[in-house]
């Protein structure tokens, strides 16, 4: 699918998480973008991108809970911090879904030339989470290797240290590349422009059907998008709000054929962005 039918379906799933902080709305969200992932996550360290920003999500709505016992504590107090934690998780959820299916690299390639160092730097923050992942996939792999016991919480830092190093050491790999190949001078290389499939033209469109009505419930004032903790009543959902929810669905029905730039293999992702940071095709 266009790498900008994702960006777009992002976007608008991102508005509608950001429109409500309803759990009839925001946990059939989470149901939308496990079945999106699920049909078009790209293969590679970029599969586990959903589950891990699940579990960051999972643990960021668990500290924004656990704030409120800090303070006054009542059952509205709590309600209302677990509704925004929820928010945030869902947030997190649609933006690891959106990492999961798209290309950072064919993202770059939509960028006008004057804004290729920004695009750049978008894709770079993309690519953070699916290296991160390989890198502990093969820091895991060494330490099983040399019969240490991962599953431990005790064995967290040994795995973060080496991680984190890694990280380091790629970042100044590719800044010292950038530099030696006089990346910002203004060579760049232009790219045939990849068609719209009448599915991702379907996909955008649904998805800013949903997030046009979710805006305008905002706007009137309907839907119950925020439901009342105080007092602590039963959230309430709209059925056209549901429908519109369902749209965001609708990518996971289309099926997407991966060819040419998106078949990269990830052992060569590096070389990739290496590439994509000059200007010239990644070979």
């Amino acid at each position: 699918m266009h790498p900008a039918a994702w960006i777009l379906w992002a976007t608008c799933a991102g508005l509608v998480t950001f429109s409500t902080t309803n759990p009839l709305y925001l946990l059939p969200l989470i149901v939308v973008a496990w079945f999106v992932n699920a049909v078009h996550r790209r293969p590679g360290p970029t599969a586990r991108s959903f589950r891990t920003f699940l579990l960051f999500g999972l643990g960021a709505m668990t500290v924004r809970t656990a704030l409120v016992f800090f303070g006054t504590v009542d059952a509205s107090s709590v309600a209302y911090a677990f509704l925004e934690g929820l928010r945030l998780a869902v947030l997190l959820i649609v933006f690891g879904t959106f990492n999961a299916v798209t290309d950072p690299f064919a993202v770059l390639r939509l960028a006008p030339r004057r804004f290729h160092e920004p695009a750049l730097a978008a894709a770079l923050a993309l690519s953070i989470a699916p290296r991160t992942i390989r890198a502990a996939g093969r820091v895991r792999e060494a330490q099983q290797l040399r019969g240490i016991r991962v599953a431990r919480w005790r064995s967290l830092p040994a795995l973060a240290v080496p991680v984190l190093e890694t990280g380091m050491e790629e970042a100044l790999t590719l800044a010292e590349s950038m530099d030696a190949r006089g990346h910002g001078r203004g060579r760049r290389t232009r790219y045939r422009p990849q068609r719209w499939s009448v599915g991702a033209v379907v996909a955008g469109a649904t998805a800013c059907a949903a997030a046009t009505v979710f805006i305008a419930a905002a706007v009137i004032g309907t839907g119950d998008l925020h439901p009342s903790t105080s007092p602590l009543i039963w959230p309430q959902a709209s059925p056209l709000m549901i429908v519109a929810l369902c749209l965001l669905a609708v990518p996971g029905l289309i099926h997407s054929p991966r060819t040419g730039f998106h078949e990269a293999p990830p052992e060569h992702s590096g070389r990739a962005l290496d590439a994509v940071s000059e200007g010239i095709p990644a070979g």
